[in-house]
């Protein structure tokens, strides 16, 4: 204990006041050996006086204080710098001159209070001093200081030091100004969590100073060496041209700290100030640069920020246009589709019609009416095509209006399954109405009766012909109705549930031959049922063919 403390001193004492207030002059250039071997000598000389100057203590008060009460005793003198210490944490106001009245004032009130009684009591043998203070005043009595005498000795000096010292340190930080390089180290420190990323260039510093001064100040006391390659490794992590001739505040900043490390922050100060021309900081340029720093760390975050939202931007805009791009091709396709459908009846209607009108007497009578039975078949199928076309854009612009009326749904069911039955037992398709019960809603009897046809037609047409199977069911949910029509198809890919009620939507994996029909059944479907402020979707869930359930509310 006693040899890490004595070196801890020395070196604390050859640094901060032997080498920098009265031999820092000796050092000389270019001679590195010379000048470490200097500082050692002052460090060994530090060392023995210390050892001798704590011999002497032991001898002439080893009687009369224990280790406990030194050691007090010292606690009570370092707390001293506890009021600069944390006021200076969050108190940018503080200045040196003030910190070091306070601890002087603070020190004086210590040594009043507890080292002079000891000191006079193991040189005089009595307790005069303690008993009757100075000068007899009994407000001046070491140990109860205008008369407080509820504390011990050392509570007593430790409340007494410490609340004087406080005093003093923010009465002077108020009353002196201090000094611009504190008041710029103070704004920064304070401000540390706001510019935690200000490190080495954090010196702010406004003067001139040349590179080659400050290599001849490292040289004299690292060496050239160690010199030379402190600096390559600064103009090499600052990007900065080894010929530069003027010194920035990062390299003034970055010399104090290297040599600090040999010869401590007190002698660093002094040497490079030697070799600079300093001008003065006012406050308001110091707080002008910090703002600027602040605005720069701001900026780069909403720069992020914002490239983060445009990559986004940007993604989804691609997939937009790749959606376009697709249904684009749709719309192609659906066009197309059209055309075919309306083409199919028309060649179908002028065909019978030629034949009727050349061959119309000599024509057989079953004949002519199986003719005439397909102009009226392509006809109505024509005038379907036309109608949901016209329904479709009508949906399409807000054109269309609801007939609400309030109905019984098994009634609208009953004469949607009427007029599908026959193309349901062409084909060999059992349709099953599994609640037949009667169901009072508001709706439009012809819409509702279009979207059931629309679902269970295209059943029909996926169902397998003389196995098929489609169920209808109804249900009350909460404040609506739930319709549901199901079916033993090949059911609907994954890839497609997203898309299906899309107005240009058709499956990329349709059969070869194309279901008939204009494909506007499912995306007519969908705008009507929300008119009608329902919902409809298609079962993901299903083992086997496909689901759709619609909605009507109770209103």
């Amino acid at each position: 204990m006693v040899i890490v403390s004595t070196l801890a001193l020395s070196t604390m004492v050859s640094n901060n006041l032997i080498i920098p207030y009265g031999f820092l002059n000796m050092f000389k250039k270019n001679e590195t050996n010379r000048n470490s071997k200097y500082i050692k000598n002052i460090r060994r000389i530090s060392i023995f006086t210390i050892i001798i100057a704590a011999y002497f203590f032991y001898v002439s008060f080893s009687k009369e204080l224990s280790l406990y009460s030194i050691g007090l005793i010292s606690f009570v003198i370092i707390a001293q710098l506890a009021p600069s210490f944390f006021i200076g944490l969050f108190w940018n106001r503080g200045s040196s001159k003030a910190s070091i009245i306070g601890i002087i004032v603070g020190f004086l009130i210590v040594s009043y209070t507890l080292i002079l009684p000891f000191t006079l009591f193991a040189y005089t043998g009595n307790n005069n001093f303690i008993d009757n203070g100075l000068f007899d005043v009994a407000y001046l009595k070491p140990h109860q200081l205008l008369n407080i005498n509820f504390l011990s000795p050392p509570a007593h000096a430790f409340f007494w030091s410490l609340s004087l010292n406080t005093i003093c340190y923010l009465i002077f930080s108020l009353a002196l100004k201090s000094n611009y390089r504190e008041r710029n180290y103070a704004e920064m420190f304070v401000q540390s969590s706001s510019f935690s990323n200000l490190q080495d260039n954090a010196f702010v510093w406004k003067g001139e100073a040349y590179v080659k001064d400050i290599k001849n100040v490292l040289i004299r006391f690292l060496g050239n060496q160690k010199a030379n390659r402190a600096l390559d490794l600064f103009f090499r992590k600052y990007n900065i041209d080894k010929n530069t001739q003027l010194a920035d505040a990062r390299l003034i900043n970055f010399s104090e700290k290297l040599l600090t490390g040999n010869i401590g922050s007190a002698s660093a100060k002094i040497l490079i100030a030697s070799v600079v021309k300093e001008e003065e900081i006012s406050l308001r340029e110091v707080l002008k640069i910090l703002e600027e720093s602040k605005e720069n760390i701001i900026n780069n975050k909403v720069l992020l920020e914002k490239t983060t939202q445009l990559s986004k931007i940007s993604s989804e805009l691609k997939n937009v246009n790749e959606e376009l791009v697709v249904k684009d091709k749709q719309k192609d396709e659906f066009l197309d589709t059209v055309a075919h459908e309306l083409k199919t009846p028309i060649t179908g209607i002028r065909a019978s019609t030629e034949l009727l009108i050349d061959d119309l007497e000599e024509m057989p009578t079953e004949l002519k009416k199986q003719f005439l039975t397909n102009i009226l078949q392509d006809s109505d199928r024509l005038g379907r095509l036309i109608n949901n076309i016209l329904d479709f854009e009508k949906l399409a612009t807000g054109k269309l209006f609801l007939d609400l009326k309030l109905q019984d749904l098994q009634k609208t069911i009953q004469k949607v399954l009427a007029s599908v039955s026959q193309i349901a037992v062409k084909k060999g398709v059992q349709i099953v109405n599994n609640n037949p019960h009667k169901f009072l809603l508001v709706y439009d009897d012809d819409k509702i009766h279009q979207v059931l046809t629309n679902l269970i037609s295209n059943a029909i047409k996926f169902c397998p012909a003389a196995e098929g199977k489609i169920v209808i069911d109804c249900k009350l949910g909460n404040n609506r109705a739930e319709i549901s029509i199901t079916d033993n198809g090949k059911g609907i890919l994954e890839e497609d549930f997203n898309f299906i009620f899309d107005k240009f939507y058709q499956s990329k994996h349709q059969n070869t031959i194309k279901p008939q029909g204009s494909g506007l059944g499912l995306a007519i479907t969908k705008q009507i049922v929300a008119l009608h402020q329902g919902t409809i979707w298609a079962e993901k869930q299903q083992k086997k063919g496909a689901k759709f359930v619609f909605t009507i509310p109770f209103s």
